[in-house]
């Protein structure tokens, strides 16, 4: 009997199986490559092609005069008045006041409204707080605002059927307008 040494290891799997599998991924991986290329240059395109349609929009208008329409009409006392009105409402510092009593805000006082008066110079606000003392603190806190001036309590309510008793109060102060 003859011995037989094979100290080269065959596998079930011949090389030349494994290299069709390879080109076979490869080929693949190229024409996925392409595609991806081919898209993306079409968006290129596509982007070139509105940025320069974008660009013939702009000099187009550019070199458009706009035309301007004067437009003469009698305005009647009345409308006037009410343009006057609106001004006057428009230039009033609404923003000063709505800082000021945004600043004096405390932790246990829920504001539910606030009317301001500009040509009484007053404005009304009605709340509610934890207790009365928490209420009267609040006024201080409003006094101390330099818009408001002579902040007064004009009438409180303590509402007995509610388990923690809060106060509600109305709130008149002088609105003092910065010219």
């Amino acid at each position: 009997m003859r011995l037989q040494l094979d100290f080269i290891n065959q596998s079930t799997f011949s090389i030349s199986s494994w290299s069709l599998a390879g080109l076979a991924v490869l080929l693949t991986s190229v024409v996925m490559a392409i595609l991806t290329w081919q898209l993306y240059e079409g968006r290129v395109l596509e982007q070139s092609a509105v940025a320069f349609k974008v660009s013939q929009m702009s000099r187009q208008i550019a070199h458009e005069k706009p035309q301007i329409q004067m437009v003469k009409s009698e305005i009647s006392s009345e409308q006037m008045q009410q343009i006057q009105v609106t001004i006057g409402a428009l230039i009033i510092p609404w923003g000063e006041l709505l800082q000021g009593i945004e600043k004096s805000d405390m932790q246990d006082i829920a504001l539910l409204s606030l009317e301001p008066n500009s040509k009484k110079q007053l404005v009304s606000i009605v709340g509610e707080a934890k207790n009365l003392q928490v209420a009267l603190d609040y006024i201080q806190k409003l006094e101390a605002q330099p818009m408001l001036d002579k902040v007064y309590l004009q009438k409180y309510n303590i509402d007995e059927a509610h388990p923690f008793k809060p106060v509600k109060f109305t709130l008149s102060a002088q609105w003092l307008l910065s010219e």
